[in-house]
């Protein structure tokens, strides 16, 4: 009698164990197919940010806060308190001083040079991105949205430029991101971002109207130090992207 009640306790154990492994079989089957819809939902969600800072500073606010709502979920728990949520960006950009700014962006080019997606949970994804974003600035010191929040461009910190007034001067601001840190959720409407972050960035301003330096100039000088397999080259549940020609907003 014992050793049938053990045998039956080794058999629900087994097929418990199979389940458990099927499931997971075909779960990160399943995270697989949804890939390429996370990749366009990031590639989509860079071009959206950069051109909602592209335009005039009394619009610039509705633009930033319509970006926001259409990009990310609703979401309260995260384990990193670096991390930008969707109810703190709206909280950050109704509290900027956008309106008040002492220039415009006119024009931007991004590029996105390395994506690696992996699996997070059972509905999630941790996306790890390198991108450039190059600014047009009309004059001053604008303020900007970065997947960590509102930010303000430094340029006076940065020029040597004797004739660089910043009342009047234009010029091109360049951000290199090179660790951008997103977590998604399958939602009803889609993926969605429930935080974001970026450890880290340089960036470079360019004051000469005779420089031909755009983001696009500096993704070639990139990506001779970084390769397009070093996120991620090896693994089954990452997919990297391959870089693209930049891509302009106006």
């Amino acid at each position: 009698m014992k050793l049938r009640n053990i045998n039956r306790g080794l058999v629900l154990g087994g097929v418990l164990a199979l389940g458990v492994v099927c499931y997971t079989v075909y779960d990160n089957n399943q995270f697989k197919t949804s890939k390429p819809e996370i990749e366009q939902t990031m590639r989509d969600y860079i071009a959206d940010l950069t051109s909602a800072n592209v335009g005039s500073s009394d619009k610039l606010k509705s633009q930033l806060t319509d970006f926001v709502n259409k990009h990310y979920a609703d979401y309260t728990t995260s384990d990193n308190e670096y991390a930008s949520s969707k109810s703190g960006l709206l909280e950050e950009i109704n509290q900027a001083e956008v309106a008040a700014q002492g220039g415009d962006i006119t024009s931007a080019e991004y590029d996105i040079k390395e994506m690696s997606i992996n699996k997070s949970g059972a509905d999630g994804a941790k996306v790890i991105m390198i991108y450039n974003v190059c600014y047009d600035v009309s004059k001053g010191d604008p303020t900007f949205l970065t997947t960590n929040g509102i930010n303000t461009m430094t340029s006076g910190n940065y020029t040597n430029a004797d004739n660089y007034k910043p009342s009047t001067s234009s010029y091109k601001a360049i951000f290199s991101y090179e660790y951008a840190e997103f977590y998604l959720l399958r939602t009803s409407d889609g993926w969605k971002i429930a935080t974001s972050s970026d450890y880290g960035y340089g960036e470079d301003y360019s004051f000469d109207d005779n420089n031909s330096d755009s983001v696009a100039d500096e993704s070639k000088a990139e990506s001779e130090v970084i390769p397009d397999s070093s996120l991620a080259e090896s693994s089954d549940s990452a997919e990297n992207t391959d870089s693209e020609g930049a891509d302009s907003v106006e």
